[in-house]
């Protein structure tokens, strides 16, 4: 069993290195036509939006799988298990918000009990404990409340830790993925708002940049999915100069080789891109598949403008959905290859939360209702 174990790693490993001399093909490709490319491109996993982590602990835009900071409530809602949590192989932190470490809905939830012992604690998953606005909170109401019950209760019970504002550990050399050892501490706080006193943890104590939110996580193997996806899209646009079909047609077939063999559970990711709307109501060339204009190669080069490429969600990363992939054995998030697409900057912003499904029926029921108009 050992060595069949072996034998599958060593296979790995080969699958692994064979992928990143495919994605630094690529990655050389998109410099050559220009640098700006290249780099929109390494920022696909090389930086993460901040979402929910607080400023105090984000980690500033760094790679995708390094050490997340999940909720309790995002854990809680997609119903993730330990051996889930095993597969953020950057490391994770579970976060007690306000009320969930003290919540009677969670008291006999075998995983919240588990992760109220590894409160502060050093090892792949750990937790801590915080007191601060979340989305969809009006003020500081629920903060507030939350930890002044915390700190009652603490008193009256005298819980077995003694909280210390998390920040790095200086005796530990600092790297962004890993186990957690390389903060201390387990309480984080940042109560404001109303006519009441602030009430901070880390007053006077610099950020401590240690956590990526877990709504852009991804593993190695994930992100090399990712990269090569993309990059499969991108090779279609339509302007691509013509003095570089050759490489790009021999990309196309190395990519596609790569891609077939690539599955998950919401199927193979060559059937993913070219059964995408953006390549298939193109027939074959890349578009918007929101305003169903050409994507130009020059939009990779600009970032910000209305026609700039812009990475999107079929699913809303905001909606903070996670799956276990039972083909890969590891915990998927938003940010997964089956997820994304490109499209332009503004139609980005026109899709807002929907998926491609809701917006064209959103798009259809506008069209009809301006037909109705029009008629009087």
């Amino acid at each position: 069993m050992y060595i069949n174990f072996l034998l599958e790693l060593k296979f790995y490993l080969m699958e692994l290195n064979e992928a990143n001399k495919l994605k630094r093909k690529l990655f050389k490709f998109w410099k050559e036509i220009d640098p700006k490319i290249r780099e929109k491109f390494n920022n696909l996993n090389g930086k993460t939006s901040q979402y929910s982590v607080p400023d105090m602990l984000f980690q500033k835009r760094t790679h995708r799988n390094n050490r997340v900071l999940l909720s309790w409530k995002t854990l809680y809602s997609n119903n993730m298990t330990l051996e889930h949590l095993e597969t953020f192989y950057g490391g994770v932190c579970v976060e007690f918000v306000n009320d969930d470490f003290l919540n009677p809905l969670y008291s006999e939830n075998k995983i919240h009990k588990f992760l109220k012992k590894r409160i502060g604690s050093d090892e792949k998953i750990s937790a801590i404990v915080t007191f601060r606005t979340e989305d969809g909170d009006s003020g500081a109401t629920i903060p507030r409340s939350s930890y002044k019950a915390f700190t009652e209760k603490k008193s009256k019970d005298g819980f077995d830790i003694k909280f210390s504002p998390i920040k790095r550990n200086p005796l530990i050399p600092y790297k962004g993925k890993g186990d957690n050892s390389v903060w201390e501490g387990n309480i984080y706080y940042s109560i404001k708002g109303g006519d009441q006193t602030s009430i901070e943890s880390h007053e006077g104590i610099n950020d401590q940049l240690l956590f990526n939110p877990a709504t852009d996580y991804a593993n190695e193997q994930v992100c090399l999915d990712m990269d090569i996806t993309m990059s499969f899209f991108a090779l279609h646009c339509f302007d691509i100069d013509s003095n570089f079909k050759n490489v790009v047609d021999l990309l196309k077939t190395q990519a596609k080789v790569y891609l077939e063999d690539r599955n998950y559970d919401e199927g193979n990711l060559y059937q993913y891109c070219i059964n995408h709307p953006s390549l298939k109501l193109g027939a074959g060339v890349l578009i918007d598949s929101i305003q169903l204009k050409n994507i130009s190669i020059e939009d990779f080069k600009t970032s910000g403008l209305e026609e700039s490429s812009v990475i999107c969600h079929n699913e809303a990363a905001n909606k903070d959905r996670f799956y276990f992939d039972n083909k890969n054995k590891f915990i998927i998030s938003p940010a997964r290859p089956t997820n994304l697409f490109w499209s332009k900057h503004l139609s980005n912003m026109m899709q807002q939360n929907f998926n491609l499904e809701e917006y064209y029926e959103k798009e259809n029921e506008r069209v009809e209702k301006r037909k109705m108009l029009l008629k009087y």
